[in-house]
């Protein structure tokens, strides 16, 4: 199919919306469709694809390469770069343009529906939804975004030909909160966002080591030869929850902790300060390292001996089946689809509680061997169930479906 596939927004390529774009857009050239990208301006930059041209032209071709066709990418209008501007042009401009290339595409599908949608849809749209987290977490975002996403946004979400949610949660948060028919959303899964090669390069967690150097040591103090507690997340508070895992890290045995140093991974976003004045604070703050934004993570998932996902709410949670696949035992919140995704191989806790986070990191790691390897067994199982293959494909057949 001949595909219009809208980027926006790509969040400098940081964040879980980010990892989705890349891989539908990857998987979806994969399956030999004719894409064109639509993204931000100054994404074209970016690892999604090359090359650009400008949203006034009246022709849009696709460009081969070897075993595959390479996308072409069109940046919106300088001016949308603010992010409300982005989404009045998104909502109110881009179907104009759409109507007068419709012509030139099978189907149009938007990667981040709960960010930007349009007014109308002249092309058949799937439109996915990766969660509803602004009815979750009160302040989330500014009161005028939190107006717009909670009265604006669905009224035009709707209109989807297709409408897409990434979990059962999300699912049924938008009959919940939008007011959808069941019949309307259909629940398509994230994928597995780790190569083959990553995986068999991946050593068990008994075995990782990890010489730690925190932004709280002080300089006597080296560890060497330790499993770390790993926490992928833009630093975002409240809704990542950052501070209550740092709280939580703090009760935990100096002992125990000293033998099991928390690593936090992730770019800084809202109140970031917060988080960081926490750790700065922690009994255990020589223990605690921000990594920042990572280009390789390798390095941090080999050193990890167990994976922590405390977050308030989650659309999906890539980074739990990340850790599954690749063989590390996980703790994460009940709520939203975490407590989904996790089935029966996570421990789960109460994300609102220190005391149940405490508890849940210290029995993670006191769980016998012979426990931890059934634990790890089941969660590469289920990481198996995850595909980003199967995800393009379904979009695929329901734009078939619409068309």
């Amino acid at each position: 199919m001949r595909l219009l596939v809208s980027c926006i927004p790509y969040d400098d390529g940081k964040s879980g919306i980010s990892t989705y774009v890349r891989e539908v857009v990857r998987e979806l050239a994969a399956q030999g469709h004719e894409l064109t990208l639509l993204v931000e301006p100054g994404v074209a930059e970016t690892d999604i694809r090359q090359p650009t041209t400008d949203i006034k032209e009246s022709k849009v071709e696709s460009r081969p390469v070897v075993g595959r066709r390479l996308s072409n990418v069109i940046s919106a209008p300088r001016w949308t770069g603010r992010a409300v501007f982005s989404m009045l042009w998104h909502l109110f401009v881009l179907p104009f343009w759409i109507a007068r290339h419709k012509k030139e595409f099978d189907g149009f599908v938007i990667c981040a529906a709960n960010r930007r949608v349009c007014a109308w849809y002249p092309l058949p749209t799937t439109a996915t939804v990766h969660d509803l987290a602004n009815f979750h977490i009160p302040g989330k975002y500014s009161r005028l975004r939190m107006f717009y996403l909670a009265h604006i946004l669905p009224f035009f979400a709707k209109r989807a030909q297709r409408l897409v949610a990434v979990s059962g949660a999300t699912k049924a948060d938008m009959v919940r909160f939008w007011h959808c028919r069941e019949d309307d959303v259909t629940v398509l899964y994230n994928g597995l966002v780790v190569s083959d090669q990553s995986l068999v390069a991946s050593v068990a967690p008994t075995t990782n080591h990890y010489a730690l150097t925190t932004n709280h040591q002080s300089p006597t103090t080296n560890h060497q030869s330790l499993t770390t507690i790993l926490y992928i997340s833009r630093i975002e508070h409240p809704g990542k929850n950052h501070v209550r895992l740092i709280e939580a890290y703090g009760k935990l045995p100096r002992e125990l902790a000293e033998a099991h140093p928390l690593v936090i991974a992730g770019a800084d976003w809202k109140d970031a300060d917060i988080v960081h004045a926490a750790a700065t604070a922690s009994p255990h703050a020589d223990l605690i390292r921000f990594t920042g934004f990572v280009e390789d993570i390798e390095a941090l998932w080999r050193a990890a001996g167990f994976y922590v996902f405390p977050s308030l709410f989650e659309g999906f949670g890539l980074s739990l089946v990340e850790a599954m696949a690749r063989g590390v035992p996980c703790a994460c919140s009940n709520n939203g689809s975490l407590g989904e995704i996790a089935a029966d191989v996570a421990i789960t806790f109460n994300p609102e509680s220190v005391d149940e986070i405490a508890q849940a990191l210290a029995r993670l790691i006191a769980e016998p061997p012979e426990a931890r390897e059934a634990r790890i067994a089941r969660g590469r199982e289920h990481a198996r169930k995850f595909s980003w293959a199967d995800h393009a494909a379904g979009l695929v057949k329901l734009l078939e479906g619409a068309a």
